[in-house]
């Protein structure tokens, strides 16, 4: 029974949790993370996260018992599990993958630029983690009480609390956002460390609410999730219009040269510019979107370079990847492409 609970869970909650990951992604408007380095944050969470918080939560759950002599089911033992053991090793082992993507950017990959890629990251290392718990969950409640406990489960779990994981993580994610883009020392260290702190005292929250009040509690934890849901959307919004603001300010320069006015208005549009460019899809073919998309991204992506000068940072790799940047946008003019319309 448990593997027919698996093989349906598999079906029923990956279309859910795919549907969270493209939408995060798709919110990330001006500079989006690469697909490749999507992906490997999203296997993390579903497979060494959650296996290793796993191992760290019964390790921890054996060593209280051989401490305190209380049986496995002891419902003190259970709690301290949920609220303390869980928070502390999954959150950990979370961040431990948005950790690493950080350690690569600082070393030379530079793809975590700063809050909201650490936020998009740490998203998705949650929800690779929510896939796999998810249909764990739902395959025992399928062995254990039918089809009606499964699908009870499922609502509650990958409908109503689905980005739980996903905001608990992004908390850390956005600690190393802020310490990559900072000079000081102490925020490098402390940003991480209260951003793991605050995914902990979330995940805590969430886990004690049904634990200690019930049925009650639940149904407050539900309402406590959509709440830190809309927050969290609220703040990548934020996020994303600051990206704004850099693009703008640094592309300004470069109109009259690298650029057209209308170009930069287009390339500064939340939405305009994506249905503009699925239009250019279907009346002049894939060549002509790619070479139009490749323009705009690299634009972008000169914008954010010249943001990290401005926050001092220096290097010959940075300036080969600024020339690579200026021949690339230069050579799409030659060619006459034009993303202004």
């Amino acid at each position: 029974m448990f593997g027919v609970g698996v093989l349906l869970g598999l079906f029923c909650v990956t279309p859910f949790v795919l549907f969270y990951v493209l939408f995060i992604r798709w919110v990330d408007r001006f500079e989006p993370e690469p697909w490749w380095l999507l992906a490997c944050a999203f296997f993390y969470g579903a497979l060494f996260a959650t296996f290793l918080g796993g191992m760290g939560s019964e390790v921890g759950e054996q060593l209280a018992m051989s401490i305190t002599g209380a049986p496995h089911d002891d419902p003190g033992l259970e709690a301290f599990g949920a609220t303390v053991l869980a928070p502390i090793f999954e959150e950990g082992f979370k961040g431990l993958g948005v950790a690493m993507i950080a350690a690569a950017s600082a070393l030379g990959l530079k793809e975590l630029d700063g809050p909201l890629d650490g936020a998009i990251y740490g998203g998705v290392v949650g929800l690779g983690f929510t896939l796999t718990e998810d249909i764990l969950y739902v395959a025992g409640q399928f062995a254990e009480s039918g089809l009606p406990g499964f699908v009870g489960l499922l609502i509650v779990r990958t409908i109503f609390l689905g980005l739980s994981h996903c905001t608990f993580t992004a908390c850390t994610g956005i600690g190393f956002g802020i310490a990559a883009e900072s000079r000081s020392w102490f925020v490098k260290l402390a940003a991480p460390c209260f951003g793991y702190v605050m995914a902990m005292c979330m995940h805590a929250f969430h886990n004690a609410l049904p634990t200690f009040f019930g049925g009650e509690g639940t149904v407050i934890m539900i309402l406590a999730s959509w709440i830190i849901d809309v927050l969290f959307f609220l703040l990548l919004g934020l996020l994303v219009a600051r990206d704004r603001a850099i693009v703008v300010r640094e592309l300004t320069s470069e109109v009259g040269g690298l650029l057209h006015p209308r170009e930069l208005q287009l390339v500064t549009t939340y939405v305009t510019i994506g249905w503009r460019n699925v239009g250019v899809l279907f009346s002049k073919g894939w060549a002509a979107f790619r070479a139009r998309r490749h323009k705009q991204l690299a634009l972008v992506e000169l914008a954010f370079l010249k943001s990290r000068r401005r926050r001092g940072e220096r290097g010959r790799d940075l300036d080969l990847k600024e020339a690579r940047l200026r021949q690339a946008v230069f050579l799409a003019n030659q060619r006459g492409i034009w993303i202004g319309s």
